[in-house]
């Protein structure tokens, strides 16, 4: 599928001209760089954002935990004050029964100095000690007996600290359990007293309203983007009920609580926390005093739209100066390009059939070369049509001429059939052989349909050949075939192998026929895709030099004089050898190896070309 679409991809953009591939191009060229710096550029500001929202929002804690451990410290040193004072303590402690003047001494004393402190801090809601005593008077609003205080949850865990303070978060209920306009929120410190040590004499509780210790958070200032709240050490969450902007985003606070416990650390630190799509910065600060933490939740939606704007309006921008620059980039190239567009509509009325243009480009730029190399060509074409008109009425000519041989030749082949007759009445076969091979050669000579044969038809060409040179030399000549099968439909030119026949007998057999009878062999081999067909006789050879030479006229590129045709220098074997160079290539032709009283082989080099099944192509 994907290379489907990338191989359609590269047939629409080859089909598109040259002037749009370079505009596309410099679009391309252009917009990757500054898409790319675009998007990054983005990108960093986006963090940049967040890295100010995390810093901002870390100071605003930071602040808050200022005030938070100012509070603290008030209700820690509120509470330390009652139990350093031992007047207060041994009153609690050691009273037995009702006097009314150390009743009215303790209340004018030290009752009024814990109402001082009160009044001292006007933060601090309420101070209440609850005393095991049964004996002791309850003043209102300070000292209780504990009974009060026997089904409150704390209970039990403030007596097992021995003296530790305990921070609780709860409701502000009235300890007399009176009607109020109105329950508030509040935080307690609450710690067992003992006196003397190891003897439990009463619980203290300083409470202080949240909106109280937690100024910022129960702020009348609202903060549309964000909302901070308290999770303390069993995981409740403590939050400002006037504020509503978790409940109006429907913040899930339980993902919230464990996003939260997954990145949990006992420093500052910060997260994104995603719900509904909308992403959210959570800021969290540790307050070790209380074992709790305050976080702020900041909604990233304003931001993230922000960046967005910011990140369309440079791209727009960078869009509509792209346009700009390619109309510009558009009327340049064509600019460039009128000449080469000048020049291709030269080449599409050449395409048509016109020769005769005339292009009238002299630059001596590309298109100016260009220009130069096509009025070349169409010189040259117009050369090659002229020598083509001539060659084929040359070739008319010389259908003419032959179709006036083909018919002497009828009168040719009669004749020898009547003489072959006449031999085999007279019971003269061997002139009958010959003149049926005389026959066949001529046959084959005359039907020359095409300019190769199979190599069987070649072979059976020379044996006719042979068979009347043998007639000739008195029997003295023999012919040796050894061609395997599958070389026997092996291409070759007509009439290649007579002329190496005839030098054979010309030259190396005939001169030897006193020391014994000729024998000429002809073998094929294949080797890879080449083949080799050797011609080899038992004439007299030649020496080295001599051979050399040879191979030398053979193959050489200059015109043949006048005075040497016809005098043996092997002009038939370099007129073969340009048949084939010119006909498979300069890899391929004749190769003479000899070797003097022993005889001389030729070698022909061909490529592999079986034409198995054409019949015969004489």
């Amino acid at each position: 599928m994907a290379f489907s679409i990338i191989h359609r991809l590269k047939l629409l953009i080859d089909r598109l001209s040259l002037q749009k591939k370079l505009v596309g191009l410099y679009i391309i060229i252009i917009m990757i760089p500054i898409m790319s710096f675009t998007l990054r550029y983005t990108h960093q500001l986006f963090d940049s954002a967040l890295k100010d929202v995390e810093n901002k929002n870390e100071h605003m804690l930071e602040i808050e935990k200022i005030h938070i451990s100012n509070n603290i410290e008030t209700i820690r040193r509120t509470a330390q004050m009652i139990v350093a004072d031992r007047s207060f303590i041994d009153y609690v402690k050691y009273r037995n029964e009702t006097n009314i003047s150390d009743l009215i001494d303790f209340n004018m004393k030290s009752i009024s100095n814990v109402t001082k402190l009160q009044f001292n801090n006007p933060t601090i809601e309420n101070i209440h000690v609850y005393t095991s005593n049964p004996y002791i008077t309850e003043m209102w609003p300070i000292l209780f007996r504990e009974e009060r205080i026997l089904d409150k949850p704390w209970l039990k865990e403030v007596n097992a600290l021995n003296g530790t303070e305990l921070w609780w978060f709860e409701e502000d209920h009235d300890i007399l359990g009176r009607q109020t306009s109105k329950n508030q929120s509040k935080i307690s410190l609450l710690r067992e007293i003992e006196y003397p040590k190891d003897e439990h004499l009463g619980i203290i509780e300083v409470d202080m309203l949240l909106y109280n210790f937690f100024p910022k958070m129960f702020s009348s200032v609202k903060d549309s983007t964000s909302e901070m709240i308290v999770l303390d050490a069993k995981g409740n969450i403590i939050h400002n009920p006037y504020n509503n902007f978790l409940k109006e985003k429907h913040v899930n606070l339980t993902n919230l609580k464990k996003s939260f416990e997954a990145n949990k650390k006992k420093t500052n630190f910060s997260f994104l926390f995603k719900n509904e799509n909308i992403e959210y910065m959570v800021v969290s600060v540790y307050i070790d005093e209380i074992d709790s933490y305050m976080i702020n939740i900041i909604s990233l939606e304003d931001i993230y739209k922000e960046i967005t704007k910011t990140r369309y309006m440079v791209l727009g921008g960078i869009v509509v100066l792209i346009i700009i620059l390619s109309l510009l980039t558009n009327a340049l190239t064509r600019f460039l390009l009128k000449r080469m567009m000048k020049l291709i509509d030269s080449m599409k009325r050449v395409e048509k059939g016109d020769f005769s243009v005339n292009v009238d480009i002299s630059d001596h730029n590309e298109v100016g070369q260009l220009a130069t190399h096509f009025r070349n060509m169409l010189n040259k074409i117009n050369e090659l049509i002229t020598e083509a008109v001539n060659k084929q009425a040359a070739q008319k000519e010389a259908e003419l001429n032959a179709l006036k041989t083909q018919i002497d030749s009828h009168f040719l082949y009669n004749t020898l059939e009547n003489i072959k007759m006449m031999a085999e009445i007279e019971g003269n076969y061997q002139i009958s052989d010959s003149v049926t091979s005389l026959g066949e050669m001529m046959r084959y000579n005359l039907k020359w349909k095409n300019d190769v044969v199979m190599l069987k038809e070649e072979i059976e060409h020379i044996r006719n050949y042979i068979n009347i040179m043998d007639l000739r030399l008195d029997g003295g000549l023999t012919l040796k075939v050894e061609v395997p099968p599958d070389l026997k439909e092996q291409e070759i030119l007509k009439m290649s192998l007579q002329p190496i026949i005839e030098n054979s007998v010309k030259h190396g057999i005939r001169p030897n026929l006193l020391k014994g009878p000729g024998m000429i062999k002809v073998r094929a081999r294949i080797e890879e895709d080449l083949v080799f067909i050797e011609v080899e006789d038992n004439g007299i050879g030649m020496p080295l030099e001599q051979t050399a030479s040879l191979n030398n006229r053979i193959n050489s590129d200059q015109p043949i004089a006048e005075t040497d045709r016809g005098k043996g220098n092997g002009i038939g074997l370099r007129n073969l050898n340009e048949r084939i160079t010119l006909y498979y290539g300069n890899d391929y032709g004749l190769t003479v190896v000899s070797v003097l009283d022993e005889g001389t082989t030729v070698i022909i080099k061909l490529p592999y070309r079986s034409i198995k099944g054409a019949g015969s192509n004489v």
